[in-house]
Order: structure tokens, then C-alpha cells, then sequence
């Protein structure tokens, strides 16, 4: 009986040694500390864009790399793409900001589609500057 838990203890310990070094192989360039470390800030740096009490940043995505906060996504106006990029800036921690935020397209400020940008697309169906309609003929008043 006491091989059998020697041999079980030998067992799990070398299963133990097989995960942990599988696990090391994800993050090779990273110590374990330094891929909590980008966790816990980028965890903070997503958190600080949410509470913003203006924008609240909800589509923005935070990616964290020895220090180097990347933001993307997308935001209506480049106020907001350079609000989300200075809160980020200002997290403890934060070596550096990568801004890949993009402006919306076709979009004003109140999420409504600009009608211009969105008729004048000849891709969309749905385009009212159709080449073949007769134009509308108007009287000068």
C-alpha cells in the first residue's frame, strides 16, 4: 500500500511539472508575473474607460503587452479617440499607448447614419442617387 502512494505521489507531481512547463511555453518572452502584471492593467485601463462620466467607452478594446496598452476599436468623434487614449495614458503602470481607435463612418455624434455618406454609396441598394430615376423637376418660385 505504501509503493502504491509513493507511486501516486511521483505521478502527480510529474504531471504537475508537465502542465507548469506547458503553461511557461505560452508566454516564453514573459515572465508569469509580467503577463499578471499586463492582466491587472489592462483590467484597469478597461475599467477607467468604462467609468469615464462622458463618453463610458463601451467599444473600445484593451490589449496589454509588457506595459503597452493597445486601445481599439470604434468611437464617434476624435474627441473621444483622444480622451480614451489619455485616460489610458494615465494608469499607473501604462509604459506606453497604442492608439488604433477609428472614427465611425456615416455616423454623427448621435449614432444617427448621415444621409449623404450613406446615399452616395453605389455599392448600397438602397441608394436614393440612383443613376437610372428621371430627375425631379422644380419651378423656381
Amino acid at each position: 500500500m505504501l509503493n502504491y502512494k509513493n507511486l501516486m505521489l511521483v505521478g502527480a507531481a510529474a504531471a504537475v511539472i508537465a502542465l507548469t512547463g506547458c503553461s511557461s511555453t505560452e508566454h516564453h518572452d514573459r515572465t508569469v508575473g509580467r503577463v499578471i502584471d499586463d492582466k491587472v492593467l489592462g483590467t484597469k485601463v478597461s475599467k477607467a474607460l468604462h467609468q469615464d462620466p462622458l463618453y463610458k467607452f463601451d467599444g473600445i478594446d484593451v490589449k496589454t503587452y509588457n506595459g503597452v496598452v493597445q486601445l481599439s476599436g470604434f468611437v464617434d468623434t476624435e474627441e473621444q479617440k483622444r480622451r480614451a487614449a489619455e485616460i489610458a495614458s494615465r494608469i499607473e503602470g501604462v509604459q506606453q499607448v497604442i492608439d488604433n481607435i477609428a472614427l465611425k463612418t456615416g455616423v454623427t455624434p448621435t449614432g444617427r447614419a448621415n444621409s449623404a455618406t450613406y446615399n452616395n454609396n453605389p455599392n448600397n441598394p438602397n441608394n436614393n442617387n440612383n443613376q437610372n430615376q428621371a430627375p425631379i423637376a422644380t419651378t423656381p418660385k
